[in-house]
């Protein structure tokens, strides 16, 4: 089951926290559109968008082709911010900043090896790729 009503009611305000914490963690990419999509008939998300290089706006038909990434996080994960109290989310936003780029890197190379350069905002594809975020890992 995706996320309920009630728990994309109390997502709404961590979702801006959660956008600036994966472009943060994204530095070496700082023009890099993040951009939150919880939906309750889809997986919840954030999509990640490089703006088009000089190249691919000669040519917006030839690969490679501008960074459009979603990257579905764990619905767990989600869940537990919903309910957390604010010490709790707070520390858990935290955590979710600093781990972000390593477990994006871990999902892009597991699932879409060579398909993706993030650092230079290309795909070998057109149109949305999507990778799943794994489990944060306990502490």
């Amino acid at each position: 089951m995706l996320l309920s009503d009630e728990e994309l009611a109390r997502l709404d305000g961590v979702a801006p926290f959660l956008e600036s914490e994966a472009k943060t963690s994204l530095n070496f990419a700082p023009n890099y559109e993040v951009t939150a999509e919880f939906e309750t008939h889809l997986q919840p998300g954030l999509r990640i968008r490089a703006p088009a290089s000089d190249a691919a706006s000669e040519d917006p038909e030839a690969p490679p082709y501008p960074l459009n990434l979603f990257v579905g996080l764990p619905l767990d994960e989600l869940r537990n911010l919903a309910y957390a109290d604010d010490m709790a989310r707070e520390a858990m936003i935290g955590r979710f900043g600093a781990s972000f780029t390593p477990r994006l890197l871990r999902a892009i190379e597991k699932e879409t090896p060579g398909a993706i350069n993030l650092d230079a905002g290309i795909q070998n594809d057109s149109g949305t790729l999507s990778v799943m975020l794994d489990e944060p890992e306990q502490r």
